[in-house]
């Protein structure tokens, strides 16, 4: 359920509201309330939420070892191709 709001612009913060509204095609409280959720969107992605990324390897919340098993990762993901190229090169680990 929607509640009313008063927010109290300026004229000419009102024609900025109003102008963008119209290019989108929608109201200015529609405009605003959409202002709201995106800026709420870059609050938490500012603030660093890996929630979102919980599980997307797999492994049944297994940890794994990135450091020590990076070039096997890479070489699996590129079929081989990061590994022949660090062979070719001379690297290590």
């Amino acid at each position: 359920m929607t509640k009313p709001t008063n927010v109290l612009l300026d004229p000419p913060l009102r024609a900025v509201a109003k102008r963008r509204a119209d290019e989108l095609g929608v109201s200015v409280s529609a405009y605003i309330r959409e202002l709201i959720r995106s800026d709420d969107a870059a609050a938490r992605a500012a603030n660093g939420d890996i929630t979102p990324l919980i599980g997307i390897l797999g492994g049944g919340g297994e940890p794994s070892d990135v450091a020590r098993d990076k070039h096997k990762m890479i070489g699996e993901a590129f079929g081989g191709e990061f590994d022949r190229r660090l062979r070719s090169r001379g690297g290590s680990g």
